[in-house]
């Protein structure tokens, strides 16, 4: 499942791989971090630390010429939702998951 976690992200070139590939990393790690959790507060708790994580990314986007705009936030929201529901969790409300983005 991580092969796929956000391949239309590496595949435009606007989107430069290296951050691409650190925002994957945090995704992969949120993942690990969630089969040890079961209930939705702590999910939702440590979606909002992974989101921080990335929102720190912003200015790096920028400076290469790039940015997490609208197209990257679905993305990557979509991304974090595949993770928890790969893990069981169907109720979990997407808006909720990433409440807290800059992006």
């Amino acid at each position: 499942m991580f092969n796929d976690l956000l391949l239309p992200m590496f595949d435009d070139e606007y989107y430069p791989d290296i951050l691409v590939a650190e925002v994957k990393q945090l995704i992969v790690q949120f993942a690990k971090k969630i089969a040890k959790v079961n209930s939705d507060f702590d999910i939702y708790k440590l979606a909002r630390e992974t989101v921080s994580e990335i929102n720190e990314m912003k200015p790096q986007f920028e400076d290469l010429d790039s940015s997490l705009d609208d197209t990257a936030a679905d993305y990557i929201a979509e991304a974090l939702m595949m993770v928890v529901q790969d893990e069981g969790y169907l109720e979990i409300e997407l808006e909720e998951l990433v409440s807290n983005r800059e992006w």
